[in-house]
Parts: C-alpha cells; sequence; structure tokens
C-alpha cells in the first residue's frame, strides 16, 4: 500500500518532533554540566577560616596561606565583639559588631608576611583580645 504525501510528512514532522524534545534536554544538561565545572582560571577558591571571640580572646589558626580568605567571626562572648585585621596591604574590619551569638564575616587577600588581629571595640585589645597571624606558604613556619 502506498502512503499518501501527506501521511509522509507528517510522519517526518513527528519523528523530528520526538528527536528535539529527547535532545534539548540533553543539550541543556551537557551546558550545565559544562558550565558548572568551569573553575576560575589563575584564581584560587577562597579558603573559609572559622574565628570565635569571647571575653577577652580569639581563638583561630595562628598559620594561613596566602591568598583569598573568608573569615567568619562568631561571637560566643557575652559581650559585644568585632574583628580587624591590619598587615600587608591590608585594613580589614568587619562592617558591623557581633552581637552574643551572632556571625559575621570578612573576605580579604592575604599576602605573606606578619597581620595584627584584635577586637578595636573598646579596651578589648588591652586586655587581650589580640594576636599575630602568620601568612607563609609553608604551614607550621
Amino acid at each position: 500500500m502506498r502512503r499518501e504525501p501527506a501521511t509522509q510528512a507528517y510522519d517526518f514532522a513527528k519523528t523530528w518532533r520526538h528527536a528535539f524534545y529527547l535532545l534539548v534536554p540533553v543539550f541543556f544538561f551537557g551546558l550545565t554540566a559544562a558550565v558548572a565545572s568551569e573553575k576560575p582560571q589563575g584564581e584560587k577558591a577562597a579558603a573559609t577560616v572559622e574565628v570565635r571571640l569571647s571575653e577577652y580572646a580569639i581563638e583561630m589558626p595562628h598559620t594561613l596561606p596566602p591568598g583569598p580568605t573568608t573569615f567568619l567571626v562568631r561571637n560566643e562572648g557575652h559581650k559585644s565583639h568585632s574583628f580587624k585585621i591590619e598587615g600587608p596591604k591590608i585594613d580589614g574590619q568587619l562592617e558591623a559588631i557581633v552581637r552574643l551569638g551572632e556571625t559575621g564575616s570578612l573576605e580579604v587577600t592575604l599576602q605573606p608576611g606578619e597581620y595584627k588581629v584584635y577586637c578595636p571595640i573598646g579596651s578589648h585589645a588591652a586586655k587581650g583580645m589580640t594576636m599575630t597571624l602568620v601568612v607563609s606558604e609553608k604551614q607550621g613556619e
């Protein structure tokens, strides 16, 4: 039996429509995977450093590697505190005071060298809320 030309055109369109419905998700899945897997070239991912503040102490590592760093600062004390870091090409401070149980974050790019880390509120630094951070390629130095 011979098919009618209109039926052949309908079958052809139906086949391509099904192929389209199958290929579109595959295309977008591949595109999403390609974009998600790309890492910025020449940039390191920011390291996250947990910092705990209390009366009158700062708990955090004393040595860190250079590069982009996010300080995640949590106040575990009873008074309000803040976080400031001064050193090679950096003079950074939390934008807001961190109250009891709250958390703040500060993003900086650490260079090799020594940094002064302290709480800039009132006399907190004079009461011992200060430390020296050493940034070095080799940890433990």
